[in-house]
């Protein structure tokens, strides 16, 4: 219990009631809680509890606003008790008296595993309607990026990993069979004294020894055996293999070819006029997020719109992506890649369907290949052409292939030439909102702590990333109705929609 002293003395009621008015009003943790109306999240919060069962709760919405100074403060859960205990702002924020008691840690780990993923997108949810019912949200635009998020465990060589998974193998062959364990230890770990050994052939090496290890304990009849030996075998596999055994389902991921991590990523979507977060999804290091903007797109809150621009660097700029954006009934508006194009000294004439090169001579038809269709030029304009020398392939003047030029040209290539000028002059308009987003990720990582998952799996990450985003949404939304002074100072929380 917080308790305060004046000269020695214990402090009265009234020494209590001067501490707590000494709290700035105008400090930002408070306006934003009261940008939000937490009757509204109380009532929603109910479903997690089950009437007349245990002993009476802390309160739900005190029990989430702690979670969210943890976020905005960068505390864990021990830190927060602790430093609720002495400091009035915090307690003013999470809604406690300067005597009463603030709840342990072992609460918030049972609140957090309570609500899950689905409780904490809900809530996500619920709040972002709230701005949406104020005005703040414009409908007509988003802005998709992803970042990554570190993983919460210490990074092992693959050598090294595999000889922790025979031991992690062994240690629950131990529980059920002390013989097979003691044979299991002087068949392998005898092949571990030493120094660590590196190199591709020392990799291959411990990769033979896990693959006998795997077959030697396949006869063990037990569940938790089973479970270990399988994630082994796993990071034996090509492609999506695990990277840590605490860890199951981070991943190696790269943001650039010279930069690589272990983690997740967080794919976002915000508003460029309000700058609030729309849309939340996580995945593991090596997804490549641009060609699941599907998953993003169908966790818009406020919900997606049709016609809605959907802008993105050249990472979208690709025909799965643009696919997954109409289908949502958006408009695709992506960087595209800078490179010259084979295509671009020729001209598209859509009425015909037809290219013509710079002689002015006109395709004679098209092959469909993949996503585009391949046009083709007459051998006998091609042959008394008198570009032929730089226009022809080599094995084309060789002959040793038809002596024609051929072009590919994509379906999404053809509509933006179409499009024109004016199409070239929509893209970059919307175009140039698309860095607005890069500022909401370092505000995630750089203050308030997103840079490192604080948990193991996906669907915790997840819940870090909501309560994080709910943070920098509560401060932005505060600062816009702080802003518009025709807007009531709370904002009511819309009812859920089934």
């Amino acid at each position: 219990m917080f308790r305060a002293e004046t000269e020695g003395k214990q402090a009265t009621f009234f020494d209590m009631a001067r501490a707590a008015a000494s709290v700035p009003q105008d400090h930002l943790l408070l306006q934003m809680k009261r940008a939000v109306d937490w009757n509204q999240i109380e009532q929603a919060l109910r479903v997690y509890y089950a009437e007349g069962v245990g002993r009476p709760s802390w309160p739900p919405a005190v029990l989430l606003r702690v979670l969210l100074l943890e976020q905005y403060a960068y505390l864990s859960d021990r830190e927060v008790r602790e430093q609720c205990g002495y400091n009035l702002l915090y307690r003013a924020f999470i809604g406690l008296g300067v005597d009463e008691a603030v709840p342990d840690d072992t609460t918030l780990v049972r609140f957090r595993a309570r609500l899950g993923e689905e409780g904490v997108r809900e809530i996500f949810e619920r709040i972002n309607h709230s701005w949406e019912e104020a005005g703040l949200v414009d409908p007509n635009r988003r802005v998709l990026d992803g970042s990554h998020i570190l993983s919460n465990t210490a990074l092992r060589s693959w050598v090294a990993l595999m000889r922790e998974g025979r031991r992690r193998v062994i240690e629950a062959v131990e529980a059920v069979d002390s013989e097979k364990a003691k044979q299991l230890r002087g068949s392998y770990e005898s092949e571990e004294k030493g120094p660590e050994p590196r190199g591709e052939e020392a990799l291959r090496a411990e990769q033979e020894c896990s693959r006998r290890f795997v077959s030697d304990v396949g006869q063990v009849e037990d569940l938790a055996v089973k479970e270990r030996a399988a994630l082994l075998a796993k990071m034996l596999q090509e492609g999506d293999r695990p990277v840590s055994f605490v860890d199951t389902e981070a991943r190696w991921g790269h943001k650039r070819e010279d930069f690589s991590f272990c983690g997740y990523k967080t794919h976002e979507a915000i508003d460029p006029e309000s700058r609030i977060i729309t849309g939340v999804d996580v995945l593991p290091g090596n997804a490549n997020e641009a060609v699941v903007t599907d998953a993003l797109l169908q966790k818009q809150s406020p919900a997606f719109e049709e016609g809605t621009v959907v802008i993105g660097d050249g990472l979208y700029a690709n025909s799965t992506t643009e696919s997954q954006v109409k289908d949502a009934h958006g408009q695709p508006c992506f960087a595209g890649l800078k490179a010259e194009r084979v295509s671009d000294a020729f001209r598209y004439e859509a009425d015909a369907d037809v290219v013509v090169c710079v002689e002015g001579k006109r395709s004679i038809g098209k092959v469909r290949v993949g996503n585009g269709d391949l046009y083709y030029f007459s051998m006998k304009d091609c042959a008394s052409c008198p570009r032929k020398g730089e226009c022809l392939t080599k094995g084309e003047r060789q002959g040793k292939a038809e002596a024609r030029r051929r072009v590919f040209l994509s379906d999404v290539r053809k509509e933006r030439i179409v499009s024109g000028e004016a199409g070239r002059l929509w893209r970059e308009e919307h175009l140039r909102v698309r860095s607005r987003i890069e500022p909401k990720f370092d505000e995630q990582m750089n203050h308030h702590g997103l840079r490192r998952a604080r948990y193991w799996g996906l669907a915790k990450v997840t819940v870090q990333v909501l309560l994080n985003v709910i943070v920098v949404n509560m401060k932005r939304g505060a600062k816009l109705l702080r802003a518009a002074p025709r807007r009531t100072a709370t904002v009511r929380v819309a009812a859920a929609t089934g």
